[in-house]
């Protein structure tokens, strides 16, 4: 049906319907999408957030919000479970308004910011010409090795030394394989640089193992959003290894970021941190196998993919380049006509090129096996070679 001819009863059952479509009708391969469980789903609490409750837990401003309190207590319980972190902040809506906190909690106007450029994967809350300019920081992009896919950890620790910048933020929003951090941090500490890891898109595969643990290299603080390699409602997480840094982060959030939040979400958030620490380390190692047998798969059929080596680790990203005369949101919206997901990004190996990003998590979440990511592969490289022509 047209949008323009839908009603208001039209849009609330479709509405009502997306989380069944999406499960049943559509092959989901967006690398930034999940779905929370049933019952995370239904945890939902509206009373909750019937009224504000701001301020530290246990001592806000509001009457009756002890339960607020203790929920929060448990959330930051479970965060620094997953993560072996010292402290967890879990109030703010997303990764991009708590990159921003950082930004703002660890750094002063005019400082300098060592950063992934948009051409390597780098996300707007990230990167130059994004969130970090809402913080008046000096953007320098981060060296990034082509050839390998991933951050040139040498190069960046020269960087490092060289400019001396106040913070270094690792992490992007196209991630095939880890990043070396070793050299990176050690520079970072030789010059008294803040390290903060971004790990929206693979958060839920470190809490599963499979992905290196930043906290545990030595970075200092990690972000990440709740709704790709964690299957949750969209939210954030901020975690650190040093007390003091939980502490002047809190403090500034409760001054100057937050006079109220969604605290009915607590629940739901609660509920999906303890199914992912469940089964975290089940979940991540089929999601990084998926992504294997899929880039696998789509070669066998000539579809070109850029992907990790033979013996490297996978994430839940792999790259299909696009050539350079196709135009990305066709291409996408073709995919999409057929029930396809699949979205687009800068092919950080070829500058000026695109890729489609495909992602496995969520068909990972919704027990995909072998036999469907062959006919995965099969229908998108049919409808590629079709789109293409």
């Amino acid at each position: 049906m047209d949008i323009d001819v839908w009603n208001e009863n039209d849009l609330l059952q479709a509405a009502a319907e997306r989380s069944w479509v999406l499960s049943r009708e559509r092959i989901v391969l967006y690398a930034g999408a999940n779905l929370p469980s049933e019952a995370a789903q239904k945890a939902y609490s509206a009373g909750l957030s019937a009224y504000p409750a701001m301020g530290p837990s246990f001592d806000k401003e509001q009457p009756e919000t002890d339960l607020v309190s203790r929920l929060e207590v448990a959330v930051r319980s479970e965060i620094c479970a997953l993560f072996s972190a010292e402290w967890a902040e879990p109030r703010l809506p997303s990764c991009t308004i708590a990159n921003m906190a950082v930004f703002h909690a660890f750094t002063k106007p005019g400082d300098l910011l060592l950063a992934p450029s948009a051409d390597h994967g780098g996300h707007l809350s990230q990167r130059r010409g994004g969130t970090p300019d809402l913080a008046g920081l000096e953007i320098e992009d981060l060296p990034f090795d082509m050839e390998k896919c991933r951050l040139d950890a040498a190069a960046a620790a020269a960087a490092i030394r060289k400019s001396a910048p106040a913070m270094v933020m690792l992490g992007r929003s196209v991630m095939i394989k880890p990043d070396e951090l070793a050299p990176v941090v050690t520079a970072a500490k030789e010059v008294g640089a803040k390290t903060v890891f971004d790990a929206s898109h693979v958060s839920g595969l470190i809490a599963g193992g499979a992905f290196p643990n930043p906290l545990s290299l030595g970075v200092d603080v990690m972000t990440s959003s709740t709704y790709k390699t964690i299957a949750g409602r969209p939210h954030s997480i901020i975690a650190g290894r040093i007390r003091g840094d939980g502490e002047k982060l809190a403090a500034l959030i409760d001054q100057k970021f937050l006079a109220n939040f969604d605290a009915g979400k607590l629940p739901s958030f609660l509920l999906t941190l303890q199914e992912t620490r469940a089964g975290a380390k089940a979940y991540a190692a089929r999601v990084c196998h998926n992504s294997q047998v899929l880039a696998n798969a789509l070669r066998e059929l000539g579809i070109e993919v850029i992907a990790p080596s033979e013996g490297e680790q996978f994430t839940h990203q792999i790259l299909l380049p696009l050539a350079d005369h196709l135009n990305p949101p066709q291409v996408m919206q073709g995919l999409e006509k057929l029930g396809i997901l699949v979205g687009t990004c800068k092919n950080p190996i070829l500058p000026g090129r695109h890729a489609l990003r495909v992602g496995t998590q969520f068909i990972t979440a919704q027990g995909c096996d072998n036999d469907y990511l062959h006919m995965v592969a099969e229908k998108l490289a049919k409808a590629l070679v079709h789109l293409c022509l």
